[in-house]
This record gives structure tokens, sequence and C-alpha cells, in this order.
């Protein structure tokens, strides 16, 4: 359409309507589409660039926790690998801090400074605890008014066991005694040295949980016996049954021959006459004759039942009866008298005169010692209370070579082995022990109703050796304890877990700590009782089986038997110990074998429970303890032990300690627990 002027109207609305309000830049700008992504953009600038700030930040604070926690983990491991007592000392938390530095130095990612707390776990001691704390700048997050982000770590380091049962069996024989360097430049003795070694030991380990990990420990003292007979129950022992016997060398006090007395009472009158007369006969050339008598006299004694006294003497008392018929006359001296010759004489005429007295004999015994092998009862000895000595009497207290001999006897807990094969030498394969050497059986339970398969009750009070039958020497003097011929070492004690090292387990008389204080030193060196007895104490299977199978948590048990000695396997003719007195009781092998002789084959016996007991999956440490100049422990205990690299030697009291600390370090498994 087109107007008046010649435009073309068609596009101006309605017709005869006109744009009248003419439309503003501004307006017209925000209706336009033209330009939009523009402004858009330009008001996302601001949240765009706190999302990418904020995640630039986020990842270095991601990246710099990282590295702490792993600082942190690491001086978690250092400061529990380097604990060798019971919580953290300032030492270790040195050492541990040193590895948290190294992995992450102060001012990485440009971390404020801080200062991590190292320390150990309250409650939990044995565990260590690390914890740190820090801010780290941020960078573009400042705009927004977002300084510095936290950082904060956390980490827990602890030997990780699951259950664990270690039988520490200690060479506690005299040379025990003797002293050793300290490693500092003094000097100790091996006990104390062992003692010390024994608590690191602990330390080192910790005293586990039944929920985390059960720690039981068992202490086998060892020297020619062991101490177990209070462990054991009663049925397993000799002397179990009232009135039971076992068979020592001993003696027994014996009649040799009697003095005999005869005591008789005085005569009395129980029937019949006796009458008296007198007069006189005369000669007138010769002295009249005596006259004769005419007595008949009869007797009987009739002796009642012996009786005797508990000094032994034997006394008979009876009566003796007599009837005298006829005259007895008793003539006077002759004399001349008025042209005669003359003797007076009186007479009794006895008519069945009958008379009683009382005969009392009396036997006085002569006493001796005969010294052999003889059964004594031990059914009240094994119970523990003082008994009299069999071989002591009140009337003779010494033996041939003047020694005073006890009165009475406490049982102090060690045994004699139960029955053995004698056949046993040198060369005997090792692969296995013979079915009939009960002593090495690690498992068999006693038969109660069979003498052979018990233990027997360990009696020095009542042992003596001897040249003949008649002369004997007591094998329990002084001089023959103190130079470790006859020996009882400490009380053994069987697994138990300790809270600490000085708090007493329920069940026990002491503690951790005052078990080990009190170890002796005594006795000869027989290896192979300490480690049969350590593995008895130890196996699931064998006579505390009721108490070693299972652990309250339900998981598996590792088994360890850690073992120290001094010296050598010695064994010796003249020793009283596990196996009797070897050269009368010839139990392990013929009386008159070479102390050589049967040290060699108490180490072939030695080999042969070591064989068993490794069998049974448990492992075997050995620690050889002396002088550098004495050398290595012989190859039987070496070969003892679970691998080479169980076995191992020290020579100072600190090199005893360090080597406790690292098979406790072996036996648990370090790991970060948090």
């Amino acid at each position: 359409m087109w107007g008046a002027d010649g435009r073309d109207m068609s596009d101006c609305g309605e017709m005869g309507k006109t744009n009248e309000h003419p439309q503003g830049f501004m307006s017209r700008l925000a209706r336009s589409q033209k330009g939009n992504v523009m402004a858009i953009v330009a008001a996302a600038i601001i949240p765009l660039a706190a999302l990418i700030g904020g995640g630039l930040d986020m990842g270095r604070a991601y990246m710099a926790r990282a590295r702490m926690q792993q600082a942190c983990d690491a001086a978690a491991l250092a400061g529990r690998r380097a604990m060798t007592t019971s919580s953290m000392t300032a030492a270790n938390i040195t050492e541990a801090r040193k590895f948290f530095d190294f992995n992450f130095p102060q001012g990485t990612f440009q971390a404020a400074t801080f200062t991590p707390v190292i320390r150990s776990k309250p409650g939990e001691t044995t565990t260590v605890q690390v914890t740190a704390s820090t801010t780290l700048p941020t960078t573009v997050m400042k705009i927004f008014r977002y300084q510095t982000l936290p950082l904060s770590v956390t980490c827990e380091s602890r030997f990780d066991i699951g259950n664990t049962d270690i039988m520490l069996v200690l060479d506690t024989t005299g040379s025990m005694a003797y002293s050793i360097s300290d490693g500092s430049g003094g000097t100790t003795t091996r006990l104390a040295a062992l003692k010390q070694a024994v608590k690191d030991f602990y330390d080192a380990l910790g005293a586990g949980s039944n929920s985390t990990g059960r720690i039981r420990y068992g202490f086998m003292p060892y020297s020619s016996t062991v101490n177990v007979g209070y462990q054991l129950p009663s049925s397993y022992l000799v002397g179990g049954i009232s009135g039971e016997t076992w068979d020592y060398q001993t003696r027994r006090r014996y009649i040799s021959s009697y003095n005999e007395s005869t005591n008789n009472g005085s005569w009395t009158r129980i029937s019949g006459s006796a009458t008296s007369g007198s007069g006189q006969d005369a000669e007138r050339s010769n002295c009249p004759s005596v006259r004769a008598d005419t007595v008949n006299q009869t007797s009987s004694t009739t002796m009642g039942n012996p009786t005797t006294a508990s000094d032994g003497t034997i006394t008979t008392t009876g009566t003796e009866t007599r009837t005298t018929t006829g005259i007895d006359y008793t003539s006077g001296n002759c004399y001349y008298s008025s042209s005669r010759y003359r003797r007076d004489w009186t007479s009794v005429t006895y008519s069945n005169y009958v008379e009683r007295r009382t005969v009392t004999t009396t036997q006085t015994p002569v006493w001796s010692w005969e010294y052999r092998q003889w059964p004594w009862d031990v059914s009240a000895y094994i119970t523990g209370n003082a008994v009299p000595n069999p071989a002591y009497h009140s009337s003779s207290t010494q033996d041939s070579s003047g020694n005073v001999v006890a009165s009475t006897s406490t049982w102090a807990g060690c045994i004699e082995e139960r029955d053995t094969d004698s056949s046993i030498a040198s060369s005997t394969s090792t692969s296995s022990t013979p079915s009939n050497a009960q002593d090495l059986n690690i498992d068999a339970i006693p038969d109660p109703a069979k003498k052979g398969s018990k233990w027997r009750p360990h009696w020095p009070d009542v042992e003596f050796t001897r040249s003949n039958s008649s002369t004997g020497t007591w094998l329990n003097t002084s001089s023959r304890v103190s130079g470790g011929w006859n020996a009882c070492p400490s009380q053994a004690r069987r697994l138990t877990s300790y809270a600490s090292r000085t708090t007493t387990p329920t069940g026990q008389s002491s503690s951790f700590d005052s078990y080990v204080n009190g170890l002796i030193a005594v006795g000869g060196t027989y290896h192979d009782i300490g480690m049969l007895w350590g593995a008895r104490f130890l196996s699931p299977t064998g006579i505390f089986a009721s108490d070693n199978a299972n652990a309250p948590n339900g998981f598996n048990i590792s088994r360890h038997i850690v073992f120290m000695t001094d010296g050598d396997m010695s064994a010796y003719q003249q020793v009283y110990g596990a196996y009797g007195f070897q050269q009368l009781d010839a139990r392990v092998a013929s009386g008159s074998t070479s102390d050589s002789g049967l040290t060699a084959i108490h180490n072939t016996r030695l080999q042969m429970l070591c064989n068993a007991i490794k069998a049974k999956g448990i492992t075997i440490w050995v620690i050889g303890f002396r002088n550098q100049s004495e050398g290595d422990i012989q190859t039987p205990l070496q070969n003892c032990a679970t691998s080479a690299n169980h076995w191992t030697m020290a020579y100072t009291a600190s090199a005893l300690s360090q080597k406790f600390k690292d098979i406790a370090k072996n036996i648990g498994g370090l790991r970060v627990s948090q």
C-alpha cells in the first residue's frame, strides 16, 4: 500500500496507525539478541574462577596430605622398630622424627611449620601413634578470602603377631654364674645378662591380646634335670597312687647281729612241801661220809610271743616251772669230839615241791647300713610336704664318709624321666625315636597303671653312691650340689599371657619380672632334657593339649622355642639327674660308659628330639652365649635350629639382648595398624 507521499505503507501496522513512541538505545540493547554470548561469559568469569581455583588448591592439598601420610606411616614404623622397651623413649621418638622429616621436610608444598606428635598410644603403650596438623596456603582461592587449607594426618604402628606361643628354654647351669663383658667396657654375670635379655625380648614383642593376637610366654630352665613336677597331675607321677614306690640308689638300715641277755625273776612256791631236818653222824676211827642227796628235780620253760621295739630290740617273756622231790643234805665239816669223829648235817625234804619264776630274754640289735638299690614309698613325698628321710636314722646320722645326712626331705619338684632305650648310641639314626623310648616321646600321656610311662620324683636326700654294700657316700652334700653333680633348677612355668612385666597373671604366683629375677645358676649341661620339656609344654597335642590346642579368638597359633645356652652338652657318669645316677642306674647307657661317650649319646638324643619338634611345625631359635675365645656352640645345637638363619652367637651382654630383640621382631610382624 502506498501513501500519499508515495511511500509503501504495508509494514506500518494496521491501516491508519503509526509508531508514536520510538525505543531508546538501552531498551533496544536489552531486547536485542545480537552479542549476548559475550555478556554471559563476562558474567560467569567469577564463579568459573572460584571453581577452577578451588580445584587447583584442593589438588595441591590432596598431594600434600598424601605426602604427609606417607611420612606419618614411615615415622610410625621406624619408631616401633626402634622400640626395645614397653613404651617409647626419647631416642625412639627422635628416630621416628627423622623418618617423618625425611619424607616431609618442613615447607613442603609451602605448608606452615609444625611439629608432629609422636608417642606411645595411651592404654596400649607398645603401639606407636603419630599425629600431625598444619595448613597449606591457597593460590587462586585467596581472592575469595580463603587464605589457607587445613591438613592433618594420624597413624599407628604395632607388631601384628597373630597368636604366638613362646617357650624360653634357658640354660641355667653353674657356668651361667661366670662373668662376661657387658659390651660397654664392664662385666656382668652371664645369668644377669640373660635375665635382662629375656625382659628385652618381652618389651620388643609385647603383651598381645585375645582380640588382636594372643602372646603367651613359658619358661623352661634346665641343667641335668628340669623342675616340672608341680605342673603335672599327680596321676602322671609315680607316687600318685597311695603306697607307690620307686627304686633309688640308696641305703637301708638293717640288723647284722644281736647281743642276747636273759633276766630271771625269783622263785615262787606253787604247791607241795619242803621240810627241814638236822642231825649228826659219828664214827670212832674215821670222819663220817657226807650224806648223799636224793633230790630229783625237773623243770620246764614256756616262753610267750616276742615283741619288737621301735629300735629293733626283741623282748621275749615266759615262765619256768620246776618240781623237786627227795632230800637235799647240807653237811658240815668233820671234827673230833668226845672220842668220836663227828659231822653235823641239815636237810630239806621235798615232797612234790613245785616252784615258778619269770624268764625274760632280750635281744639287742647290732645295726648296719646296706648300700644298694631299694624301693621307697614316694606317695607322701610328691605332695610337697616335709617327710622323714628313710635313709636317715638318729642313731647313725652320717654316711661312711662322715657327711651328715638330712633327717627330712621336701620335694623341690624336679623329676626323673620315664623309661628309655639304653641301646641308643652315638651312631643311631636320628630320623625317628625308638618306640620304647618313652622319655623321648613328646606327646604320650602316662598310663596310671604303668610305672614305666610315668615320671618319678627326683629325691637327692635318699641317693648314695657306693664302693661296696657296706660303705657309701651321700649324693646330696653341699659340695656335690655346688659342683653341679646334683642339681634342681628353678621351677618351670607353663605358657601364660602377661599384661605387663610387673603384673601377676591369674593362676601364677609372681610377675614376669619376679620369675626371671628368681632364676638360679646350678648344675650340669644336658640340652636334651631342656629341649624335651620345652616341647612338651608347647605341644598342642600332648600333656597340655587342653591349654595349647586353640586360642580364644579362634585364629591359628604359631609356636616357637627360643633356646639359649652358654655351653656344650656335657654328660657325666657321676651326675644324679633326670636319668638317675648314671653310673649305677645305667638307664641311658652302660654304667661303665665314659663321660665323652655319654655326651655323644645325649647329643644323638638331642637331634632326635629336634627333628621331632620341627616336624610338629614348631620353630626353634638357638642362641649361643659365651666369650668369643670359647668359639661357637657345637654343631648338634646349630643343627637343632630350624635353619641356619635361626641360630646365632652373642659374646657380650648387650649383644645377647640384641639377639633376643631381633628374634622377637622376626616372630612379630611390624605393620601400620591405622
